[in-house]
C-alpha cells in the first residue's frame, strides 16, 4: 500500500503530465510540502501537522497509556460508569421512532400488545419487559437511545442526559451537548441529586477533571462543546461512522490550554480500551443491520424493512439511530445492564483504586465507593430521573 507521500507524488506527476507532458513536470513541486495558510500560528500542532496524512491526525497513538489507562484500577473505574450508562439506556429504552403502532420487523421482543390487521403496539421507556405498573409510561418517542453520564475527578456522578431531538423538534439536542450546558447552568446552584449540596464556589468554572461517558461516539457539535468546556475525556460505547473520527482529530490538533495545562479537547476513549466487549459487538451488529436494510430496500422486501406503517408503507431506514431501536441493539445494552447489576450485587470487591494526586486536591474515591455510588444513582434515576431532562 503506497504511503501518503507516495500517493501525493503520483498525483502531482499525473497532473503535471496531463498539463504539459513529462517535460513540464517539476519534480521539486512533487516533493515540496503543501503551502500552509498564513493565518496559522507557527509552532502550533495544526501548523506542524499540516502536511500529515489523515491517519496521523485521526489515530491517537499509545491511547492505552494516556490519562492513566495503563492502570487496571482506572480501567475498572471506567467500566463501572460505562456499565451504569448501559443500564440507564436499557431502563429508558424507547424504539418507537416512527410511532408506537405499526410493524417493526426488527423489534419483535419489544411488542407490548398485538393489534388487528397484523399491527402491534410497541413498548416505550417504561422499563422494557419489567411489567412494573408503577413506572411512568412514555410510548411516545422522545429521542434516540443515545445517552451520556458526567463524572467528576473524585468519582462523583454529576448528572446524565439523553438525546432529545424529537422532544424539542431539533437535530441539535444531542446528549453530550445538553449535559455540558446543564453542568454549567448548575455552577452556582449545583443540583446535587443526592444531598442538595450548594458548594462554596462555582463547581463548573471548567470541566478539566470531568469524564463524560457516552453511548455513541461524539459528533462535531458535541466534540466542540466538550472542548469549549475543557472536558478531560469522553469514553464511548460505539463508533459512529458519521462522526468521521472528529474527536480524535480535535484531540490530535489541540494545543495545551495555557490556562489549564491540559489539551483543549477531550481525549476520546473507545470502551474496548478499558476491557469492555460491547464496542465491537455494537459496531458489528450495526454493520449487519445496515447491509440488511440496504438489501431489503434494493429488493423491495417490505417484510425486512425497519418499519411498516398502518397503511403498509415500508420504511427501510439504515441509519444508526434506527439501529438503536432494534432488539439486536437492546440485547447488547441489556447484557451490559446485567453486568452492572451483577457487579453491584457482588459481595466481594476488587482492591480499592487510590492514585497519587497533587497536594491539596481531593483524593479520588475507591472503586468500591464508586460502585456503591453508581448503584444509588441508578436507583434515583430509575424513579426520578425522567430520561435526564426535567428532574432538577
Amino acid at each position: 500500500m503506497p504511503t501518503h507521500d507516495e500517493q501525493r507524488r503520483a498525483f502531482l506527476v499525473t497532473a503535471a503530465g496531463s498539463a504539459g507532458g513529462m517535460g513540464a513536470l517539476d519534480v521539486t513541486a512533487a516533493d515540496a510540502p503543501l503551502s500552509k495558510p498564513s493565518d496559522l500560528e507557527p509552532d502550533t500542532l495544526i501548523f506542524n501537522k499540516w502536511n500529515d496524512s489523515v491517519h496521523d491526525i485521526a489515530v491517537i497513538e499509545n491511547l492505552d497509556k494516556l490519562n492513566g489507562l495503563s492502570d487496571e484500577g482506572m480501567r475498572e473505574r471506567h467500566r463501572i460508569y460505562s456499565l451504569l450508562l448501559m443500564r440507564l439506556v436499557e431502563r429508558f429504552w424507547n424504539g418507537n421512532k416512527l410511532g408506537p403502532i405499526g410493524r417493526y420487523p426488527q423489534r419483535s421482543a419489544q411488542v407490548e400488545v398485538p393489534l388487528r390487521d397484523g399491527l402491534f403496539r410497541y413498548q416505550g421507556d417504561d422499563g422494557v419487559g419489567t411489567g412494573d405498573q408503577l413506572r411512568v409510561k412514555w410510548d411516545r418517542y422522545l429521542g434516540h437511545n443515545i445517552a451520556c453520564l458526567a463524572v467528576d475527578g473524585t468519582g462523583e456522578i454529576i448528572d446524565f442526559e439523553f438525546n432529545h431531538n424529537e422532544l424539542y423538534r431539533s437535530s441539535a439536542e444531542h446528549a453530550e451537548a445538553r449535559l455540558v450546558r446543564r453542568i454549567f447552568s448548575l455552577a452556582d446552584l449545583f443540583d446535587h441529586w443526592n444531598t442538595g449540596h450548594v458548594p462554596k464556589k462555582s463547581r463548573a468554572a471548567s470541566l478539566t477533571k470531568v469524564t463524560i461517558y457516552t453511548s455513541l461516539e461524539s459528533c462535531a457539535q458535541c466534540s466542540g462543546i466538550m472542548s469549549l468546556g475543557r472536558v478531560k475525556e469522553v469514553l464511548f460505547l460505539q463508533h459512529d461512522p458519521g462522526a468521521y473520527r472528529i474527536g480524535n482529530i480535535m484531540y490530535n490538533l489541540a494545543d495545551p490550554d495555557p490556562g489549564f495545562a491540559v489539551p483543549s479537547a477531550p481525549l476520546p476513549i473507545p470502551c474496548d480500551v478499558v476491557g469492555l466487549p460491547y464496542l465491537a459487538e455494537l459496531d458489528e451488529s450495526y454493520k449487519t443491520f445496515l447491509a440488511a436494510r440496504q438489501k431489503a430496500q434494493a429488493e423491495k422486501a417490505a417484510s425486512d424493512a425497519f418499519y411498516i406503517s398502518k397503511d403498509s408503507v415500508p420504511n427501510y431506514s439504515p441509519s444508526i439511530t434506527s439501529f438503536l431501536c432494534t432488539d439486536a441493539a437492546l440485547d447488547i445494552f441489556r447484557r451490559g445492564g446485567r453486568e452492572f447489576e451483577a457487579m453491584t450485587a457482588a459481595a466481594l470487591r476488587k482492591p480499592a483504586f487510590a492514585p497519587t494526586v497533587p497536594s491539596g486536591e481531593p483524593r479520588p474515591w475507591s472503586n468500591e465507593r464508586c460502585l456503591a455510588h453508581a448503584k444509588v444513582f441508578y436507583d434515583y434515576a430509575d424513579v426520578a430521573g425522567f430520561r435526564g431532562t426535567p428532574h432538577k
